[in-house]
């Protein structure tokens, strides 16, 4: 069941210039592409989500509207100054709705292993005032829970592709990693050797 309590962001904005393939939203994933695996898995986890696109982002809606319909899309215009861009406008709704979510998490489009059970097992774990941390086996990564406050305070601290990371290295006493490994994987997709690693992706 989905909970106004619980809310999820999917960074989904990019053209994917390193990848070399277009947006990497839009690469093909068992039937659907990565932006609407991404939005279901945050449904099927009990959240509502937020979608973020770049300007040319009329085929994510479209697949969006058929496949997770539930989602709301944000249209990022300044997405060419990277991730911080797409959490800035991500949080705007947040911080003028009438009765915002008490938590967050953020999701990257590029990270096909994370499913609904870690982001059930993150949410599971957080704790008002704390930051929830996804590791794979040991190494800390995406996603990431944020109570509603943080998550603003750390989109206007963010510049450039980094997005939260400023923000939690200021924070890091209040960092609690949750190992996430033995449900999926927290590798993502940045470059063309990595599309390999990836047997579902059948990139046209």
């Amino acid at each position: 069941m989905t909970t106004r309590s619980h809310h999820a962001i999917v960074l989904a904005a990019g053209s994917g210039t390193r990848l070399g393939r277009g947006p990497k939203a839009l690469l093909p994933w068992n039937g659907e592409v990565l932006v609407t695996r991404a939005a279901r898995a945050a449904v099927d986890a009990g959240c509502t989500v937020t979608v973020t696109v770049g300007p040319a982002g009329d085929t994510a809606r479209s697949w969006l509207r058929a496949r997770c319909p539930a989602a709301s899309v944000v249209t990022v215009h300044d997405a060419h100054l990277g991730m911080s861009a797409s959490l800035r406008a991500a949080v705007l709704p947040l911080v003028v709705a009438d009765a915002p979510p008490t938590a967050v998490v953020v999701l990257l489009v590029d990270q096909p292993g994370v499913g609904a059970a870690v982001i059930r097992r993150l949410f599971a774990a957080h704790k008002p005032g704390r930051v929830t941390r996804a590791t794979w086996r040991g190494a800390p990564g995406n996603p990431v829970v944020f109570d509603t406050a943080d998550l603003c305070s750390a989109a206007a601290l963010a510049e450039g592709d980094a997005a939260a990371r400023a923000w939690i290295a200021q924070n890091r006493h209040r960092v609690d990693d949750v190992e996430c490994g033995d449900l999926g994987r927290g590798d993502d997709i940045d470059g063309p050797a990595d599309l390999a690693g990836w047997p579902e992706l059948r990139v046209r």
